[in-house]
Parts: C-alpha cells; structure tokens; sequence
C-alpha cells in the first residue's frame, strides 16, 4: 500500500490519540499489510517533531473495524485474511505455530529458512523451505555446487512454480552481490540448460545491493502459479560461516526474529551441526610432531600442553592466512582442509602447498622461542603430508564446537604420508603435484632424494612409490602399509608469485 497525500490526511499522533492503540500496535498493522505506510513530511505545528508520518483519514476506520474484530474474537491472522484475501493467505494455525515458537532452537522454525555459504551453496535448509521453493530433496544432491541456491532457482524451480519468479529471483541477487561477481553469476546460469541468460544479467544490473549491516530486511510476495498469494518479510544475517536466510510471515514481529538471531553462538552451532554432507573435492595437509614421545618426557605437563597450544594456534593461523578449514586435531599434530573453489577449481592445491611452507618457516620460529626459553638442544620439526582427493565433508560434535572432518582413504592416507615425513620435511602425492595449475607447479620445488651420506642428492620433478624409499621392514614398524604404493615427492621449496613480489 502506498499513500498519496492530500487535504484529508492525519498524523500519526492524532491516528493514535482517535483511536486509543499504541504506536507498538499500529506498526504491527503496517506489517501485516493492514493499513498503508505512512507519508514521511514536516509536521504542520511548529516546536514539535522535525518529521512525522501521515495517513488517509480512512484509516480511523478500518482501524476501528480491526479492533470491533477482535472485540469479537477473532484472530490477527484471520483479520489480516479478511482485508487482503485477494493477497495474502494466512492461516491461524501458521499464526499459532509462528506465535508459540521460543526461537531456542532451529527445529522449531515452522517458516522457510536457508543457510548458505560464500559462493552461495546451500549447507542447510528445512523442510519448509524445500517444500516452497524446491521440487527435490537438496538433502539428497551430493555435490555443493550442485546446490547452489541461484542454480537451483534457474532450474525452473522458480520459472515453473511462481508468476513473479523475477522479484524472488532479484531479491536473492541483491543480497548475493556481496559475495558473487556478476562474471560468477554467469557462469552459474551457464551450467543450466535452460538459463534465460540475457533476463539474468539485466536483473543483475538492474538489482541495487543492500546496505552491509549484520542483519537486513526486504520484502518478499510469493505468487505461485497455482494457489494463493503469500507475503512474506526475507531476513538475511551474515555470519563468519554463511548468510543465513529466513522467509517469515509478515505478522512476524522484527523483536521475534532478533530474538533468534541474537543468540549467535547457539545458532551457529545448531546450523552446523545439521551442516548437509557433501561430496567435496579437496586437499588435506596434516602435521605431526617430530620426536613428540620425547618431548613428554622431557617437558613437565603444564609446559607439554602449553607448547602443543601454541603449534596448534599457530598451524589454524597458518591455515586462516591460506584459506584452510581446520580439522579435528590429531595427536600431537594438526589437520587442514582446502577446499575446491568454483571460480578457481585447481588453486586450492597451491594454497595447501603454500600454507605448508608458510607452517614450516613459523614452526621454525617457535622452534626458537622454546631454544631460548628452554635454553635445550631439542628441535622442533612438524612433519607434513599433502594428498587430494574427492570426500564426504561434513560436522561432527566436539566438546566446544563442531568440526570439519572427512569421510574415505585421503584423511587416512594423508595423515599417513606424514607419519613417513621426517626431519620436518614435506610431502605430497603425485596426485596433489600433477592437478596443479601449470604456472602454480613451476613455482615448486619438488624431488625425491637419492643415495646415502655425502652421497645423497635429490633428483628434481620425480616421484617415487613409499615402498621403494623405506626397507620392508621399516614399512611395517612404522605401520606405512596402507599407502607403500602412493606415488610421493618431497617439497623442497615454494617460489612467489610475480605479484607476491610486487
């Protein structure tokens, strides 16, 4: 509703003092959609409010007619259905459900509600919101890109279901403006045959971006091809691991969904814990200790776990400053997981690479810091294997939060590669090496040792099976048999790109 001003308009101040409701109250009647937004101008009396907002006088009315109503019984749904049945469907059973949700926690959340991640790929979402907008199970699509929100709506799901599939379509690109470039865009409408590219990029160009703040608002009418016409208010609330976006009906109060949203750490939790399994390709390194049996014995206990703190601390800043995702920590060691971009599909292997050159430069200087405060001859060297593959990735509890964590042979694999590393070295499969891009593979050194004693050199660009680089007897004591026939090589050095040296 709109209002166009002219000699018979009231105040706001004047509505409320006619008709006796608060002004809590008259807001919640413009949310419903039952009286119009007012016009924002001066006031008319000096020495007041700079600014007030102004209704049709016919609103005294229709407010008095809401409240003879519920004089009578009736319920605010019912009413709201009463004056906009040609627009919106509101049952009293939603409205009770709506009204008796302690937003406490996510399985009570009866409207639609979505939680995706940077490129926008869905990584939870209700039933509610599969049965509005979705033909299909998201749950059951294995693959993250495959469940990217914007795809999904492309694929007819939008087209086929809903007369204004457009504004649905324009409300979501506002908010994914933050994150997708329009060249991103694109390329998700060209993986869908039947994409109207051309209707896509006007309204990308056409969509303006909301305002950055933690939490906005806009809404949504939903006008599906068959049934009623349901208006509903988008919520979208930015956190470190998605945004998470919530359909709710208009008759909602915003203190309802604030409520919900202000218990952060609960709700992320809660999200996370529910995350969709997905079939992901990535890279994993993983650390182990060198000489950790020693370091029990030679350290008393409250210093044993302080120094295993700070190689934890600092292998997850290490992996932050490359775009890794830590893993349940292993015993004396650290887990890393690199996941595959959509916009650089193989540059995730770099970044594992860089990260562990990164992780060995700052072991070394802690290394350091425990010489000089120890004043010993220990040395503190953090073994690393690199392997990639294509997993399950999904969310398991820990005491204090949820972790990222793997299913299949590559964590197993991975975390046996760097029980083979010693002497603080790095090694990677032949599978890590040879997906790189080209130009990321000429920046790395990489090689396997040949000969013993002054003997030894390393031959550069080869790989060799674990087997042939260890006797058959220390393949067994040190348990390597699980992957005595993985192609390996050792990092020997990492160079910058041209644009790292700049």
């Amino acid at each position: 509703m709109t209002v166009h001003l002219d000699s018979s308009s009231i105040s706001s101040k004047e509505l409320i003092a006619r008709t006796g409701i608060s002004r809590a109250t008259l807001n919640n009647y413009i949310s419903l959609n039952l009286i119009p937004t007012p016009a924002i101008r001066k006031p008319e009396e000096p020495g007041g409010p700079t600014k007030i907002g102004y209704f049709p006088v016919w609103v005294v009315e229709r407010i008095e007619k809401i409240q003879e109503l519920k004089g009578a019984g009736m319920r605010m749904a019912a009413i709201a259905a009463h004056f906009n049945k040609d627009e919106v469907e509101v049952t009293e059973d939603d409205s009770e459900r709506v009204g008796d949700f302690a937003y406490q926690s996510i399985e009570r959340i009866v409207f639609p509600a979505i939680l995706v991640n940077q490129r926008w790929e869905i990584i939870w979402i209700n039933q509610m919101a599969e049965k509005v907008f979705f033909k299909e199970s998201v749950h059951e699509i294995p693959t993250a890109a495959n469940r990217n929100i914007l795809r999904l709506f492309l694929q007819e799901s939008l087209v086929r279901r809903f007369r204004n599939w457009k504004e649905i379509l324009a409300a979501h690109l506002r908010l994914a403006k933050r994150d997708l470039s329009e060249e991103r865009v694109e390329q998700i409408c060209r993986q869908v045959e039947t994409c109207p590219i051309d209707e896509l990029r006007q309204l990308w160009r056409e969509s303006k971006p909301l305002q950055d703040r933690p939490i906005t608002q806009q809404e949504l009418i939903l006008k599906p091809l068959k049934g009623k016409t349901t208006r509903h208010t988008l919520f979208s609330s930015d956190f470190r691991e998605g945004t998470l976006l919530l359909y709710t009906p208009l008759s909602m109060q915003l203190d309802q969904i604030l409520n919900l949203l202000m218990g952060r750490e609960r709700l992320v939790k809660a999200l996370l814990s529910r995350r969709i399994p997905s079939l992901t390709s990535l890279c994993i390194l993983a650390g182990r200790l060198e000489s950790g049996l020693h370091l029990r014995t030679a350290l008393p206990p409250h210093e044993y776990f302080d120094l295993i703190n700070q190689v934890i601390l600092t292998s997850h800043q290490c992996f932050k400053n490359y775009g890794g995702t830590p893993g349940r920590s292993i015993q004396e060691g650290v887990v890393c997981f690199f996941l595959s971009g959509t916009d650089s599909p193989r540059e995730y292997l770099h970044s594992a690479i860089q990260c562990a050159q990164a992780l060995k430069q700052m072991i070394t200087a802690l290394d350091k810091r425990w010489k000089y405060k120890k004043v010993w001859k220990n040395t503190l060297q953090l073994n690393m294997g690199i392997h990639c593959g294509e997993e399950w990735l999904g969310t398991i509890p820990s005491s204090l939060a949820f972790e990222f964590t793997v299913m299949g042979e590559t964590l197993i694999e991975t975390v046996n590669l760097s029980e083979f590393a010693q002497g603080g070295s790095i090694w990677a499969s032949k599978k890590v090496i040879e997906n790189m891009l080209p130009e990321d593979r000429q920046r790395v050194e990489f090689g396997v040792g040949l000969g013993t004693g002054r003997e030894r050199f390393v031959s550069p660009g080869i790989y060799s099976q674990v087997k042939e680089l260890v006797s058959g007897d220390e393949l067994q004591r040190r348990a390597l048999g699980e992957i005595s026939n993985l192609a390996v090589t050792e990092i020997i050095n990492v160079h910058p790109s041209i644009d790292q040296d700049l």
